[in-house]
């Protein structure tokens, strides 16, 4: 009767481990992360890590830290790096982690994730991030900004039924005057605009990240930028970030307005 039990016991062990049932306190927060979006904490590295939307954090931790969409490899024994679209911090988190002697500029104007962005900044003990509150453009103006409250938000292109709010505004080129190891650009939308600004100073950058938008009731600007690259002697590689599974059929767009939105990594060659 005893081994029986046993064996029972150990039988149904083993299906709850096969069926994934014991999880770890981090696994459990993850999953909780998932379903949700609210804002939260996670312990992350043993410290807190604030979140104001549950969804985009699980989903940008996974592309971040699982996935490794921004590791590079530099000579560099003090890399500098831009982060334009810095929103709740985890990419800094990865930046400052990965290269701790690097110098990171992080621009981020949404004020629905600044709050958030700080405290991770300052409970992470991220010694090496200059915070900059403001937008990344052509110019140093005033633009309307709108967000979705996860993901991220954009410069001058509206979601529907919003009060826009009237962000300052950074312009990049001036900080691309020293060499530059890493740039990240996941501006939504506004990276069209700046790359065509800022393309006499790439010859300053290592790699690139930027993430391409392409608004579906507006021209697209995807080969200019390819061209752009590889006209300034980098080569690129294209991941998908979204994209319709049917683009013949489908007519889903996402954020209200992207029907696409691809990854371009350039990097020197």
């Amino acid at each position: 009767m005893v081994f029986k039990l046993l064996k029972n016991a150990i039988k149904r062990f083993l299906i709850a481990v096969n069926q994934k049932v014991f999880y770890t306190d981090f696994q459990k927060e993850m999953l909780k992360a998932k379903k949700t979006v609210s804002e939260g904490v996670i312990s992350l590295f043993g410290k807190q890590f604030y979140y104001h939307h549950g969804i985009a954090f699980y989903v940008t931790y996974q592309e971040i830290f699982v996935k490794g969409i921004y590791n590079f490899k530099t000579d560099s024994k003090k890399p500098v790096i831009l982060d334009c679209g810095a929103n709740m911090g985890l990419s800094v988190l990865f930046f400052s982690r990965n290269f701790p002697n690097a110098e990171i500029f992080a621009f981020e104007p949404d004020k629905k994730v600044l709050s958030y962005l700080e405290k991770n900044i300052a409970s992470q003990n991220l010694k090496n991030v200059h915070l900059i509150q403001k937008g990344v453009w052509s110019s140093e103006t005033i633009l309307k900004f709108y967000t979705d409250s996860g993901m991220g938000g954009r410069l001058a292109m509206k979601y529907n039924n919003q009060i826009p709010e009237f962000v300052p505004t950074i312009r990049l080129r001036d900080y691309l005057e020293r060499p530059i190891t890493f740039l990240k650009m996941d501006i939504e939308g506004a990276e069209y605009e700046v790359l065509n600004d800022i393309e006499d100073r790439l010859t300053n950058i290592e790699n690139v990240f930027l993430e391409y938008h392409s608004i579906f009731d507006e021209e697209q600007h995807l080969d200019e930028i390819l061209a752009i690259f590889k006209r300034n002697g980098f080569r690129y590689h294209l991941s998908q970030s979204f994209s319709r599974n049917r683009p013949f059929i489908d007519k889903n767009i996402g954020c209200e307005k992207y029907d696409m939105a691809i990854n371009i990594y350039a990097y020197k060659s």
